[in-house]
């Protein structure tokens, strides 16, 4: 799932229970006996709403705190089972402060950019093994290959807005 300054714990919710089904009385989980994991790209994005919540984070603190939500439609409760969640946080847009209540449920991994240094021995590394086996005419080529995408990626960085 996508966050973005839109997402509502409404739209969260319809997207969270497509992959559920009924299994008895108010349990629902995934089909069979499999368990499902939720990935939350950009956590960070909801916008808060008036009262300066963001409603999605809500709803989300609220299905890892009692593993349950409400139906909207039937107002009951929905207990909800065998779901795991892993989120990603946009460094550079959003709120930069989750709420610790939900917080407390992830461990957290900061891992930054690395130097173009960096980049370009990985890329080489990857390139040179998959292009092994052509003619050393390509062979040649792939440390400009590498040196142009860095370059090319770097300008887009810099020039294009940071927007989602």
């Amino acid at each position: 799932m996508n966050f973005n300054f839109y997402t509502t714990a409404n739209l969260l919710q319809l997207v969270l229970q497509q992959q559920l089904e009924k299994k008895a009385g108010k349990l629902y989980a995934p089909p069979g006996s499999k368990k499902l994991l939720y990935f939350v790209d950009d956590l960070n994005l909801p916008g808060p709403d008036p009262y300066d919540t963001q409603t999605a984070i809500a709803l989300l603190r609220q299905h890892r705190d009692y593993e349950h939500w409400y139906d909207k439609n039937k107002l009951s409760l929905m207990e909800i089972k065998n779901t795991q969640l892993v989120a990603a946080m946009n460094h550079t847009a959003g709120t930069f402060i989750i709420n610790p209540r939900l917080q407390r449920h992830f461990w957290l991994l900061a891992v930054g950019m690395p130097e173009q240094s960096s980049l370009s021995t990985i890329y080489l590394a990857y390139l040179q093994k998959h292009f092994q086996h052509f003619k050393v005419s390509i062979s040649e080529l792939i440390n400009s290959v590498v040196k142009s995408t860095l370059q090319l990626f770097g300008d887009v960085q810099l020039k294009f807005r940071k927007t989602a």
